[in-house]
C-alpha cells in the first residue's frame, strides 16, 4: 500500500506555503482502523463481503429498510434505549446477515462491535451463576458489556443449542443480563427463529416483558435456500 503523509502543502495566491489535508492519508487511515475493529469484532469472515444490496427477496423489503435505518441512526438520539429482534420461523432467511451488516455500518462510525452466539453465551452465563466464579469468563462477560453494540444470534434456539432447553435456569441468567445491557445503553441486535409473540409461551412472561419492552421486532420472510442451490449447481456445472 502507497504510504501518505497526512497533510500535503500547496502555495497561495501570496506564494505563502500552507497545509492541505492530505485525503488519501486519511482516507488510507479510516480503511486500516475499519478492518482492525471489523476483527475485533468476531463478525464471521462469511458476512465481511456480504452488503445490505446482497439481500434476496421481496417479502421483507421493509424490515430490511428499518434495519438500515436502525444502523446509520442507532446512536442518535432518536434511537436511545432502542433495541432489534431480528426473527423468522425458519432458517436461511438471512437475519444474521442483516444483523452483521447492521454490524458493519455501526463499525464504519467508529464503534465497538461484538459478536456472539447466543447459545455460547448462555452457556457461560449459566457456568459464572451463582457462588461459582470463573476469571475467564467474567473477563469475557466484561469485555460484551464495553461494546457499544452487540450482536447475539440464534437467541431461544433450541436446535442450535441445548442450554436453552434447560428453561428456567437460563432464562433467569439471560433476564438478568439483558437488564444489565439495557438499562447500560449498549445497542443489542438479537436473531431468533422464535417470534417475539412465542417468547411468552415457550420461555414465560417476565423475559417476554422485558423483550417487548426494549426490542423493536423485525420479521423476516425470505429465503436464500434456492439462491445457494443455484450458486452451487453453478459452481460445479463450471468444472464440465
Amino acid at each position: 500500500m502507497t504510504k501518505h503523509n497526512p497533510y500535503t502543502f500547496k502555495r497561495d495566491g501570496t506564494g505563502e506555503k500552507i497545509a492541505c489535508r492530505n485525503e488519501a492519508y486519511w482516507k488510507e487511515m479510516s480503511k486500516k482502523k475499519y478492518d482492525l475493529l471489523l476483527k475485533r469484532s468476531d463478525i464471521p469472515k462469511f458476512y465481511w463481503g456480504i452488503e445490505f444490496k446482497d439481500y434476496k427477496g421481496d417479502l421483507s423489503k421493509e424490515s430490511l429498510k428499518r434495519a438500515i435505518k436502525f444502523s446509520q441512526n442507532c446512536f442518535t438520539s432518536e434511537f436511545d434505549y432502542v433495541n432489534l429482534y431480528l426473527w423468522s420461523e425458519e432458517n436461511s432467511s438471512q437475519k444474521t446477515a442483516v444483523a452483521c451488516n447492521i454490524g458493519k455500518e455501526c463499525i464504519k462510525q467508529g464503534k465497538k462491535v461484538k459478536f456472539v452466539l447466543a447459545g455460547t453465551l448462555a452457556d457461560r452465563l449459566m457456568k459464572n451463576q451463582g457462588f461459582n466464579y470463573h476469571e475467564e469468563i467474567e473477563a469475557y462477560l466484561k469485555n460484551l458489556k464495553e461494546q457499544d453494540l452487540l450482536i447475539i444470534d440464534d437467541v431461544f434456539d433450541s436446535k442450535k443449542s441445548l442450554v436453552w432447553n434447560n428453561s428456567d435456569l437460563v432464562v433467569s441468567e439471560w433476564d438478568r443480563f439483558l437488564r444489565e445491557l439495557c438499562s447500560s445503553g449498549i445497542k443489542i441486535v438479537m436473531t431468533s427463529n422464535v417470534s417475539l409473540s412465542s417468547i411468552k409461551t415457550k420461555f414465560g412472561a417476565s423475559i417476554y416483558a422485558l423483550i417487548e419492552r426494549n426490542f423493536y421486532p423485525l420479521g423476516f420472510k425470505d429465503s436464500i435456500k434456492k439462491y445457494r442451490k443455484k450458486m452451487f449447481a453453478n459452481i460445479f456445472d463450471e468444472e464440465k
